[in-house]
């Protein structure tokens, strides 16, 4: 029976997606995001607890959310409208509280739904009104994160949100299936052809597959799993990090390339005050 518990630990308050068996942990202080995630036998996310549960560091670890932008901006500002302003790296949400909007479980599944306001503070570095919403959902092993992004203002919204998430993995001669053919190598500024293989080893930025809507990424997690990533093709790039010798590699959804509140407005999902935008992820371990 699927269930949704709830627990504390180092003065942080969490959430718990289970079967039983898999189960998702979540943290709406902490950004919202997903915390841990354990399935068909495995620990699929990396976490460092002590950025975790530092509340002055960002977390290390998990599923951080990119709201509404993902990736940097030139010296962490831009400008709307002939007005300037700034933001920190990936967004606003990923630092702020989410509060708890509605939770459910029954034989097929359990959910947890949490939301994320504007408010003054957020106004400062993005000049309009909203609302956020993430619906995280357990069922058959699988973690599913539907997002709602709801414009409360007058006027369009530019967002380009995206994911962070930390695969728990040591080996970084990465193996994934993908539609890209070209990547964009941000230690040389280069664009690379892709052929499925890319050796993250020793790299210091982070690589993009060039990939223009892939509905669903397979690469390796050990010897004999992979990790599937369905998702929407609106989720138009892939970036790829790792952190020296940490045994993580990121594989994050994105739907903008970084700074593009800056460089390449053309790819801004523009929110219309009438029309949430609705996108959606699902995580899954399946055999190699």
């Amino acid at each position: 029976m699927y269930q949704v518990k709830e627990f504390d630990q180092q003065g942080l308050h969490f959430f718990r997606l289970t079967d039983g068996i898999s189960y998702i942990d979540i943290c709406p202080e902490r950004g919202g995001m997903v915390t841990a995630f354990h399935t068909n036998g495995e620990d699929v996310l990396f976490m460092n607890e002590a950025t975790l549960f530092d509340t002055s560091k960002n977390v290390r670890g998990g599923i951080p959310v990119l709201f509404p932008i993902a990736g940097q901006l030139t010296n962490k500002s831009y400008e709307w409208e002939g007005v300037a302003y700034s933001m920190d790296n990936h967004g606003l949400a990923r630092t702020r509280a989410w509060k708890v909007a509605d939770q459910s479980a029954d034989s097929n599944h359990s959910a947890l739904k949490i939301a994320f306001h504007s408010s003054e503070d957020t106004r400062n570095s993005y000049p309009f009104d909203f609302e956020a919403v993430l619906t995280y959902t357990l069922s058959d092993g699988e973690l599913t994160i539907s997002q709602t992004i709801n414009n409360l203002s007058s006027e369009s919204m530019p967002v380009y949100p995206g994911y962070h998430p930390y695969f728990k993995m040591t080996d970084q001669q990465l193996h994934l299936k993908s539609k890209a053919v070209s990547y964009l190598d941000y230690n040389d500024h280069e664009t690379k052809p892709f052929n499925g293989e890319i050796n993250m080893k020793g790299l210091k930025e982070s690589v993009v597959l060039l990939n223009s809507g892939d509905p669903q990424l397979v690469f390796d997690f050990n010897a004999t799993k992979k990790i599937v990533i369905s998702q929407d093709p609106r989720y138009r790039y892939t970036v790829l990090w790792v952190e020296g010798n940490q045994p993580f590699v990121c594989v994050e959804p994105w739907t903008a390339l970084t700074n593009t509140l800056n460089e390449k407005k053309d790819d801004l999902l523009m929110v219309t005050p009438d029309e949430p935008l609705e996108l959606s992820i699902a995580i899954r371990l399946s055999d190699r």
